[in-house]
C-alpha cells in the first residue's frame, strides 16, 4: 500500500511540474531560437516596421498551449466525474491516515508535584 501511495505521488507530482513549467519551456524556446524564429516561422516577417521579432509566433504558441490545458481540465474533470466514483470504495482507503492523539507528557497541562508549602517572605525584626 505505501510503494501504491509513493507512485501515486510521484506521478501526481510530475503532472503537476510538468503542467507548470509548460510556459518556461515555450519562452526559453523561444529565447533560445529568436533568430530562427524571426527569419523563418514569424508570420510578420513581411513587415519589418512592426518590430516583431518573432513574437507572433511565440503568441501563437501560448495560446495554443493554453487551449491545450483548457482541454486537459475538462478531461479531468469528466474523469474525476466519472471514473473516480466507481473506484471509490478502493482508493479511499489508500489515503486515509490514521490520526493519533496522544499528547507528549511535555505538553500536558498537568502539575509535576503538588507543593504544600507557601513560600513567605523573611520577618523584619
Amino acid at each position: 500500500m505505501i510503494v501504491v501511495r509513493k507512485i501515486v505521488a510521484l506521478l501526481l507530482l510530475t503532472g503537476i511540474l510538468a503542467n507548470c513549467f509548460n510556459y518556461a519551456i515555450v519562452s526559453t524556446s523561444y529565447q533560445l531560437n529568436k533568430e530562427y524564429i524571426a527569419s523563418v516561422l514569424c508570420t510578420n516577417k513581411d513587415k519589418p516596421e512592426l518590430h516583431c521579432d518573432g513574437k507572433c509566433f511565440l503568441d501563437i504558441k501560448l495560446k495554443e498551449l493554453e487551449q491545450k490545458n483548457k482541454q486537459e481540465q475538462e478531461n479531468l474533470k469528466k474523469l474525476v466525474e466519472t471514473v473516480i466514483p466507481e473506484y471509490a470504495e478502493v482508493i479511499l482507503p489508500l489515503y486515509e491516515q490514521p490520526v493519533s492523539s496522544s499528547i507528549p507528557f511535555y505538553l500536558q497541562q498537568k502539575p509535576i508535584a503538588k507543593v504544600n508549602a507557601v513560600f513567605h517572605p523573611p520577618k523584619l525584626a
